[in-house]
């Protein structure tokens, strides 16, 4: 009788061990590290694979992977088609009472240090050069800054507020001032006042450099993040940046990131994992390798946009379904003309 055996990831040691049915005895236990270089040498370390790979994720069950099934392969697809409607520019907000009201539309904050990227992200996701200001000096947004994408929602006209548009948009991305290095003071105390109160927030997407080694400030992020039991999306920005050598060093900092995340939702009694917290993999991302805007879903970007409309509480099949929804804009509001860039 032949025996199949399947893999899985002991939480405790964190060393992969094959089961087998029935009473029958085991295989030896594949070490970590060995399955690390096993998925290793399945990766195409040159810049060219990396701008052509649509998805690139890191997990505990599944080390450092480019492969996508044929199911994903039609997700991340209908994630493509999502985005690329027009991105608008909807508002800047300065603390919390600035933000529009919004009691349908689900949104997504993006946070991320003053230098990791995060224009070029956003511009990379939304598959429009420009939709976000990219700067070569650190601390430059100093707004949260709120852009509406996807395609317009069907909505009852009577669930729209009296005097207010029909909503544009189904998703609303949310940018924030860069933390660290340069970031204004009040960082801290407006981003949280947001990520506490606000009612349609469906979780963050934390960008972490590839370059950079865990931060202090990082692991006090993703710590707020745990606590106050936000769902949250890891991704590691500027893949392609130095040597071919880009599967080695994402899979090691992804690596201690799945360690700090396990270790945080220890700490928080293990429901930020478990249940609406973080997703259980990393994300693996080069958003600057085509400033033309053509990187569409290559780079790592599809697996990301599918993995926040998902957050967002949309269903990816052929096509993006969400329930009909209502969403108003009101408030302060500051014209993109009139941010303020130090």
């Amino acid at each position: 009788m032949k025996l199949i055996y399947k893999a899985s990831i002991n939480d405790k040691t964190g060393r992969q061990t094959l089961k087998s049915p029935g009473n029958k005895a085991s295989p030896p236990a594949i070490d970590r590290k060995t399955a690390i270089q096993q998925a290793l040498h399945d990766v195409a370390p040159d810049k060219r694979s990396l701008a052509s790979n649509k998805v690139i994720r890191h997990g505990l069950d599944r080390p450092l992977t480019t492969k996508a099934t044929r199911e994903e392969a039609r997700q991340l697809a209908a994630a493509e088609r999502f985005f690329a409607h027009a991105c608008q520019f909807l508002y800047s907000a300065e603390a919390l009472r600035h933000h529009a009201i919004n009691d349908h539309a689900p949104e997504v904050v993006v946070l991320g240090a003053s230098n990791v990227g995060k224009s070029s992200f956003l511009n990379a996701l939304v598959g429009q050069p420009g939709a976000a200001r990219v700067s070569q000096r650190p601390g430059r947004t100093t707004l949260m800054n709120a852009y509406g994408v996807g395609p317009r929602p069907k909505i009852a006209r009577e669930l729209v507020r009296k005097g207010e548009p029909p909503p544009r948009h189904s998703l609303v991305l949310v940018d924030t001032p860069g933390y660290g290095f340069r970031s204004q003071a009040s960082w801290g105390s407006s981003i949280l006042a947001y990520l506490e109160a606000r009612r349609m927030l469906r979780g963050a997407v934390l960008l972490l450099s590839s370059e950079k080694r865990l931060l202090p400030e990082d692991k006090w992020l993703l710590r707020v993040l745990a606590e106050s039991n936000t769902r949250t999306l890891v991704v590691l920005t500027k893949a392609d940046k130095g040597r071919n050598d880009w599967p080695a060093r994402c899979s090691d900092m992804a690596e201690t990131l799945l360690e700090e995340l396990q270790r945080l939702d220890k700490d928080v009694g293990g429901g930020w994992r478990a249940g609406e917290g973080a997703t259980a993999d990393v994300y693996i991302t080069s958003a600057g390798m085509d400033s033309t805007g053509k990187l569409g879903n290559g780079g790592g970007m599809g697996g990301v946009r599918a993995a926040i409309l998902e957050m967002a509480g949309f269903t990816l099949q052929d096509k993006v379904n969400k329930k009909a929804e209502a969403v108003t804009y009101s408030g302060p509001i500051v014209s993109f003309d009139d941010i303020q860039w130090k």
